[in-house]
């Protein structure tokens, strides 16, 4: 009998070891980035109040290309959110990205006041799932990628936001379609 009941304990917990990876594989969704555009295939109209937006990502091999110019220094948004209740190239926070020298390199991308600030978070692979997250503090935004951070400032402390979808360019549509895999954490 206690043979048996040890067994039963290990698959349960097998079983829900399962079951919670499943849970996530399961709150991936694809955002594509058809060929010739810019915008994802999703509309801003999420509202949100929470002070920390996180996620996870996987960019799989559509997220390398190349333009042939010096456009491929610009840097592609992949996520986040408005702040302070107005427009995002007025004040708000992203996550960027861009495949640039045979790499995956994400950035802090955000507005303070209508002035843009861009700085490299770090390089990844891509087929690697990546945590992501973007703190709304009091006077900065704190993102982090994994184990790397960076911050920007913020000019408010209100917790109005919408999120804001991936996106390619600057100048250029995207050359290809780009799947981009997203896992919202804290999306009601």
């Amino acid at each position: 009998m206690k043979k048996c009941g040890w067994a039963l304990a290990m698959m349960a917990m097998v079983l829900l070891s399962c079951t919670k990876e499943k849970k996530k594989e399961d709150s991936y969704e694809t955002f594509i980035i058809k060929k010739g555009s810019h915008h994802s295939d999703h509309p801003f109209e999420d509202a949100i109040t929470d002070s920390v937006i996180e996620f996870y990502v996987i960019f799989d091999s559509t997220a390398i290309y190349s333009n042939g110019n010096e456009d491929d220094e610009d840097v592609n948004k992949l996520y986040g959110i408005s702040d302070c209740g107005i427009m995002h190239h007025m004040n708000s926070a992203r996550i960027g990205w861009r495949w640039h020298k045979n790499s995956l390199q994400l950035f802090a991308y955000s507005y303070f006041n209508g002035k843009r600030s861009i700085e490299k978070i770090g390089d990844f692979s891509i087929n690697q799932e990546l945590k992501c997250s973007i703190h709304c503090l009091k006077n900065q935004y704190l993102f982090k990628v994994n184990d790397k951070t960076k911050t920007a400032k913020r000019s408010c402390d209100i917790e109005e936001h919408y999120l804001l979808y991936p996106y390619f360019g600057g100048n250029n549509n995207a050359p290809h379609s780009i799947k981009i895999k997203i896992a919202h954490l804290n999306k009601k």
